[in-house]
This record gives structure tokens, sequence and C-alpha cells, in this order.
């Protein structure tokens, strides 16, 4: 493993660590000024505002507390000379007072609560923005397939933290900054009786606190280690809420098993934070005794002060106010949304910071114009996906031409699909070098670079957005003339055409006056965007299975059309339909992270290898099916998700089958092909012949997920 590899897995593995530190190690007030640094960038008059309102609500307490006591200590004075009297007036004035701030206080309430609101939204906007700034910012995608990273990605999203988000964090240090100055302002009121008192009350409020504290963050660390399975856990949720595997959950009755899969998973993260609740209980207990000591016993001080006459009524009614206001220590809802909301920020940093890492960064300033005009060569390349030993190249050699087609053949998990990656720079090699025109690709701008590939992947994605939108995403100047013309090269042109909308349709049924495509269809689609790409300047065309997804008929048009799709363009093909893959320049074989044999079709049938015996299995597959067909000329689609035989009309040139298997091939192989096929034209009595490579070859039947 390289020297970048290590260092590469060293700061992956570092990632949880360090946030889990950062939380569980911080002092107790870190959660409140955490949030308070980020709040001015959701607007600094907000802030203010929210300040102010802040400490308007604590002077207002203030004023009842004394305006309370005050009228506490009139009444004798008013019962005695009743309501006409000095006393009585000062009562009157004092319970006017006590009134009119506690309508105050009931305005500031809610009005700070608005603010903290508005501020959070923001600040969860903020930090959503800067996750996805962090994820997408890297050109490759070795963090996307990193467990551990796309654990700290959950908790950014407070997936860690049992979902709670930035926006209540705000709202809790409003309530608990308002509580915390309310509780200083109480025992500021208790210091003209006793200095001892408040400073006790103080300091046992901070140690309770201080307990309660570190025990809701280490419940926060251990739910946070648990982002896996919270993760899992959320993965099935989705199965039984969202349409993408609604089919299947009832066609094999996955209902209950999708549910208690959802369970398991979900207690078992959740076991082992009822776990730490359990073994912290007791601290929880004893951290009320010191604090409600010195509470009781400041409230008897000011009851034998009373007593013996050292303080009048008023004073008793102020003492008692503020004593139990300085002793507040119990956990409010803004204690778990101000800790659990926070618990995301610094795991958000991290991120940020983790991105930055050289070993994601992807090297490399030169502008990629007007390359590749010669070749693209893969030069004894090596490469190891991270956090794997074994490798999948250790030596590969490849050149290809520019303006060519090369197509690329061979088993799953050959290296197909892993090798467009590392073209496209999504991963650079662990070893050997990728040069363009002579350029090493680690110093050309990988997102330069990657602008000159247009891909059609095998998951290519579904957006959920318009048929517009899907084929120029990310183009808002795109032109409907443009779009038609790429569509139409895709043969998608009238798939668009009979959607209610046209291109302004949603490809979605899950929002009004959308549209589902079916398989054949989306690939379509996504085969108009890789052309879009190519319409924009893209000088390398990469399609991998592009007619994994289309019937017998559509995959014949498609490539019939293949020479006028490619024309002048770089096109790397990866298919298993050797349909597609004979009309390339150049065909090479992957098998095992190396290229076995390479040249043209008839040089590789010729030679009798690797590519000819695959192409004679597939050649066979197709003679069975024709042969079950009978004499109707039922042809039988082998295409995934058709079970329905169905008459199918395909024109094909006998004589390209006839020749695609040479004699030695047919011998190897009895009945390959049919004895009226092998006759030339209408004259042998078939003008219905599907393309041989209709079937697919044992050996290759499934799909590759990942090479």
């Amino acid at each position: 493993m390289t020297a970048t590899a290590v260092h590469e897995g060293q700061a992956q593995a570092s990632l949880i660590a360090r946030a889990r530190e950062f939380v569980a190690e911080a002092p107790v007030a870190s959660s409140m000024v955490r949030v308070a640094r980020l709040l001015p960038n959701g607007g600094r008059a907000l802030t203010a505002g929210l300040a102010a309102v802040i400490v308007a609500g604590v002077a207002v307490s203030v004023g009842q507390v004394l305006a309370t006591a005050r009228a506490v200590g009139a009444i004798p004075g008013a019962l005695t000379g009743g309501l006409d009297s000095d006393a009585g007036r000062r009562l009157i004035t004092a319970l006017v007072v006590v009134g009119a701030l506690y309508l105050l206080q009931q305005a500031i309430v809610p009005f700070r609560e608005v603010i903290s609101q508005m501020l959070g939204r923001r600040l969860n906007v903020e930090l959503r923005e800067r996750v996805m700034n962090a994820t997408i910012t890297p050109p490759g995608i070795a963090h996307l397939e990193d467990p551990r990273t796309l654990d700290l990605i959950s908790v950014a999203q407070g997936i860690g933290a049992g979902q709670f988000q930035p926006e209540g964090a705000v709202y809790g240090l409003a309530g608990n900054a308002a509580l915390r100055l309310q509780s200083v302002a109480s025992a500021a009121m208790i210091l003209w009786f006793s200095v001892w008192i408040p400073v006790a009350l103080i300091a046992g409020s901070v140690i309770a606190r201080t307990a309660f504290i570190r025990g809701g963050r280490k419940r926060i660390q251990v739910l946070s280690g648990q982002a896996g399975a919270m993760r899992r856990s959320g993965y099935f949720r989705d199965l039984a809420l969202t349409p993408i595997a609604a089919k299947e959950t009832r066609v094999f009755g996955l209902g209950d098993w999708v549910g208690e899969r959802f369970r398991f998973h979900w207690f078992n993260a959740m076991t082992q934070l009822w776990n730490e609740r359990r073994e912290r209980w007791w601290v929880t207990a004893l951290a009320f005794v010191p604090v409600g000591a010195v509470t009781f016993a400041g409230l008897l001080a000011a009851g034998q002060a009373a007593y013996d006459r050292e303080i009048g009524l008023a004073g008793l009614a102020l003492l008692l106010q503020a004593v139990l206001g300085a002793g507040t220590v119990y956990l409010t809802d803004n204690d778990l949304l101000l800790e659990y909301g926070a618990a995301s920020i610094p795991a958000a940093l991290e991120l940020e910071e983790a991105v930055r890492d050289p070993a994601l960064a992807l090297r490399g300033e030169q502008e990629a114009r007007g390359v590749p005009a010669r070749e693209i060569r893969f030069e004894s390349v090596a490469f190891t996906y991270p956090g794997r030993t074994e490798p999948v190249y250790t030596g590969l050699d490849l050149t290809i031409p520019a303006g060519r087609s090369l197509a690329i053949v061979g088993a799953n998990g050959a290296g197909k699909t892993t090798l467009v990656k590392l073209l496209a720079r999504l991963y650079d090699p662990t070893g050997g070098r990728v040069t363009v025109d002579g350029i090493d690709l680690l110093a050309l701008d990988p997102q330069s670079w990657q602008r000159n590939i247009a891909a059609l992947f095998q998951d290519f994605v579904h957006y959920e957005l318009s048929a517009a939108d899907n084929v120029a995403v990310g183009d808002d100047n795109r032109e409907t003339a443009t779009l038609d013309a790429v569509a139409a090269k895709a043969g998608a042109l009238d798939i668009i055409n009979e959607l209610p909308h046209k291109w302004d349709t949603v490809l979605s049924r899950e929002y009004e006056m959308g549209a589902e495509l079916s398989g054949g269809q989306w690939q379509r689609v996504a085969l108009a965007r890789a052309l879009y790409a190519v319409h924009a300047g893209a000088s390398v065309l990469v399609l991998d299975e592009p007619t994994a997804n289309l019937d017998v008929r559509s995959e014949a048009e498609l490539f019939d059309q293949f020479l006028d799709l490619t024309r002048g363009l770089t096109t790397i093909l990866i298919s298993h339909r050797f349909s597609s893959v004979r009309r390339a320049d150049v065909i090479v074989v992957l098998d095992e992270g190396r290229i076995v044999e390479q040249g043209t079709h008839e040089e590789l049938m010729a030679a009798g290898g690797r590519y000819a015996e695959m192409f004679t299995l597939q050649a066979a597959r197709f003679a069975d099916a024709d042969a079950d067909a009978g004499a109707e000329g039922v042809v039988e689609e082998v295409e995934v998700g058709v079970s329905e035989p169905r008459e199918e009309r395909v024109v094909v040139d006998v004589v390209d089958v006839v020749d695609a298997v040479p004699d030695a091939a047919v011998g190897a192989v009895p009945n390959a092909i049919p004895e009226d096929v092998r006759k030339d034209g209408p004259e042998g009595g078939v003008d219905r012949v599907p393309e041989v490579a209709g079937g697919v070859a044992a050996d290759v039947d499934d799909r590759e997920a990942r090479s």
C-alpha cells in the first residue's frame, strides 16, 4: 500500500474519533459557545435583536421580583390603613407594576421564540449547505464509499443525535441564556443579605449542571457511535415508507421482515443509550444534594432573619424568590434541544476539515483543453480500493486511440467499471499512471478533465426533475431545439413528446402531473444526457452497459446508429452484449485486472481465445431460443423483467450473424447457427432473425454492479 493510501486510511479512521472527543471532552459551556459563534452567520441584526430580547426579558423578570417584594411588604400597612393610606397606594402601585411586567414578559417570550426560530432555520440551512458542499467538493468519490465518513455525515445531519437539528439548538440557547442570566441576577439580589448563600448556590448549580450535561454528552457520544446502526435502521424505515421498494415488499411479503429488521437495528443502537442512562442515574440523584442543601439552608436563613425581625416582609419575599431563582439546576427541554442540536455542529466542521485532506483533493491545475488529440494510455496502472487489500489492477496497460471506439468485455469483477472510474478521475491509481496525449492525468485539474467526459453509467441517476433537467441537468440556458436533437439521437424524442407536458414533465409519479418511465425509456433519457454533454463540449463518451434495459428491437435500432453516435468521439463501450461491442474499432478483453486479448471483432474471433468463447456461448444461447420459438416466429425475450414471449419482427443482416461465428466456433458448438439461418438472405427462407447477442452468456449473465 502506498504512503498516500496509508495517510488516507489514517485520516479517515480519525474522523469519527475526533468528533466524539470534541463532544465528550468539551467544557459544559461549549454547546452554547458553539451555537453562539455561528449565530451571526444567520444575520447580525437578528442576532443583536435576540440578545437584546434576552436581556430585556431578564430585566423584566428582575423587575417582577422587586415589584412583588414591594407589594408583599406593603400588605400589612394597607390592611391597617386601608387602600387610601400610603401603604395602600404603594400596594396598588406595586400590583399594577407586577401586572404590567407580567404582560410585557408574555410578549417578550414569544418574540424571543420567533427570532430564535428565524435564526435557527438560517443556521440549519447554512450547516446543511456546508455539509453538502463538503460532500461534493472532492472531485473523487472515495469519501462517499467509506462507511466511517458516511457515519460522520450522518452525525452532521443530526441522525446520530436522534434527529435533533441545529435549529432546535438556537431555540435552546435562547431559553438557556435567559435562565442562566436570571440565575445570576437572582444571586446578585441576595448579596445585600449574605455573600456565602449566592456564591454557594451558583457553585452548586454549576457542579450539578456539569454532571447533568456531561451525562447528556456521554449519551450523545454513545448515540453518535451508533451512527452506522441508525443509518441501517433508517434504510429499512425508508424501504417501508418510500415507493422505491413498494412492489417487492408486497410481492415477496417482506412487510413483517422489513419492520423486524428496522426494530432490530434501532433497538441495537438504542440499547447502549438506555444502558448508559441506567448506569448514570445515581449521578443525577447525587447532583441535587449539594445545591438542594444550599437552597434549603438559604431559605432557612431568610426565614430565621425574618423571625428575628432582622428583615421585613418585603425583604423576606425578595430573598425567597432570589434564592429559588439562583438555585435553578433542573434540566429543561431547552437543555435537550441545545445539547442534542449542537452535537451535529462539530461533526459538520470535522467533515469540512476532512475533505481538505490531500488524499481526497486529487491534485492537478492544468486546464484540460483540446484533449485527447492522440490517445489515452494506462501505463502499468495498479489500483486497490481504500479499505481493501485485494488489488483490482497490478499492472494494467491499455491504449485508447483518440476519435475511435474501444469496447471492453470481460466477466463480472474483471475491473471494467473500475477502469472508467480511474479514467474519469473519480479515483487516482495507487501505482502507475494514466496519461492523455502524454500528460499525466494527475497534472490536469480533475474537474476540468471531468467536463471532457460524457458518461452513461450502468447505475445512472433517475432525477425526480423535469425531463429537460434530466437531459440538460445543471444547464439553465438550454434550448429546446438542442434537447430535441440529442433526444432524437438517443431515440428518446418520441418518449418525451408522449409525456403530458413534454419537456416540462417531472419524471416521477410522486409529484402532481408527473410521469414514470419504464427501464428502457429511462435508459434512452440517460443516453440523451450523455449526448447533451457531448454537445456541450465533452470529447470522451463512456457507455457502460448502454442497452441493459432495452428490448431486442430497441437495442438493434440503437446500435444501427452506433457509428453515427460515436463518430469523431473517443468512445469507451462496456457491454456483455456482443452485438454491440463488435461494432467498435478495437475490442479488449479484461480478465483479473489485465488485458488478455485485443483486436477487432474479426481478429479476436479468428484467434479463438476468450472473446471467441464468450461470443460463441451467446450464439448458442440465441440458437436455443430461436429453436424453441418454432415455426410461428415467436421470439422469447431474455431481458430481465420480461417474462411473456411476444412476436417480434426484427430485420437484421443475416450475413453479420453467419460471418460473426467462424466455422471452427460453429463446429465446437452443435447447432450454434441453424442451417436455415446459414443460408444467405431471403433465399434461405428467413427474414426474421433476432440479434445473436440478444441472449446473455451464462458466465456473464448478471449485470455488473461494481467491477
